[in-house]
């Protein structure tokens, strides 16, 4: 009966999260495009990449150093109240002129206290699952792209976002008080991998696959790819984070990797001509998200939060080439297929080795 409580306290807190990693992701991204970029326009577009690279750079490369202190402090409801804390600071800033600068620094410091947080409760949630840290991470796309339209369509939610977060902050406040554990004995934070080398090659593996994925994202300017269809390939990479968590546990993460990434690879072919073939090849294209944070995970146990931040830092490292090109010289089929095929080289072949090494090692 215990089991079964804390069961379902783990589940309605993951299904909070997940619900608020969209408002969050919607948050940021609303308000660089609502009100940085307007800005920027005023006193030179040349400030927009440099806000633009600042706040990725501290979004998504400073979920490391935040999840390395996340693993110290375990205390994940404190983190994403701080994450919660630093967005309604930035909302309530634009009524007493708060400049750009700390503006957006307080922006992507919010978003990756919230993400490191959120994420490590994700990973917690069932030892060595895909399932949770996928459904976690899937609602940030739908974020993302409603950020975008919304703002795009110049709507001023600015006021309604302010006290929505504002709300947002109080439940979490009302969650720390309630899950605040007196005399809670800390876990002792490791970097040691937990097959030596075996898990240090999985873990540059999954970096990189994680810097394809992001570089990936960049590039995917299919001819059909807007209004609605847009829409949709946001569902699909939506669904695919989600699904490839779920298929992971029920069918192994070998095959998982070894199905989605190959059909991706040869859907991607006729991606650009035909739209239905394009959403499925992103669709499985994105399964491997959950994939890679779960095994990154589970090879260094006792330091989940420092792993999920060297991942976002890859995302990072696979967003640097948009700054400086034009990334549509990059929207070739084949391309996408040599990406996925990449992908599947990095992902499958260290874990066909290591079954192949446990199999030696039993016999």
């Amino acid at each position: 009966m215990l089991c079964t409580s804390r069961l379902c306290k783990k589940t309605v807190s993951l299904t909070y999260y997940t619900i608020l990693h969209c408002f969050v992701d919607f948050c940021c991204i609303y308000y660089m495009v609502q009100v940085v970029m307007p800005t920027c326009w005023e006193i030179g577009m040349e400030n927009w990449l440099l806000y633009g690279v600042l706040y990725n750079f501290i979004a998504f490369a400073g979920q490391l150093p935040v999840g390395i202190f996340g693993d110290w402090l375990q205390r994940n409801s404190y983190m994403v109240a701080v994450g919660l804390l630093c967005l309604l600071s930035v909302y309530m800033g634009i009524g007493f002129g708060l400049p750009l600068l700390p503006a957006v620094l307080l922006l992507g410091i919010g978003n990756a206290c919230f993400h490191v947080g959120g994420g490590r409760e994700a990973m917690a949630y069932r030892e060595n699952a895909c399932q949770p840290v996928g459904i976690f991470v899937a609602t940030g796309a739908f974020g993302v792209f409603g950020g975008n339209w919304v703002a795009g369509h110049g709507m001023n939610w600015l006021p309604a976002m302010a006290v929505v977060l504002g709300i947002a902050l109080l439940l979490q406040l009302i969650l720390c008080y309630k899950t605040t554990v007196k005399n809670q004995v800390k876990q002792t934070i490791s970097f040691h991998p937990e097959k030596g080398s075996w898990s240090l090659l999985l873990a540059v593996c999954c970096i990189l696959v994680v810097v394809l994925r992001s570089f990936a994202g960049t590039v995917f300017h299919f001819p059909w790819s807007s209004g609605w269809l847009a829409l949709l390939m946001t569902v699909g990479i939506v669904l695919g984070k989600a699904v490839g968590g779920i298929l992971a546990d029920r069918f192994g993460i070998r095959p998982t990797v070894l199905v989605s990434l190959s059909c991706s690879a040869l859907l991607f072919l006729g991606a650009n001509a035909i739209p239905v073939v394009g959403l499925l090849a992103v669709f499985l294209f994105n399964m491997t998200m959950p994939i890679t944070l779960s095994l990154l995970g589970t090879q260094f146990p006792a330091a989940k939060g420092t792993a999920f931040g060297a991942l976002t830092f890859a995302i990072f490292i696979g967003l640097i080439p948009s700054y400086f090109c034009n990334t549509y010289q990059f929207s070739r089929s084949w391309i996408s297929l040599l990406l996925s095929a990449a992908s599947l080289i990095l992902l499958y072949v260290p874990l066909w080795l290591e079954k192949r090494q446990d199999c030696a090692v039993k016999s």
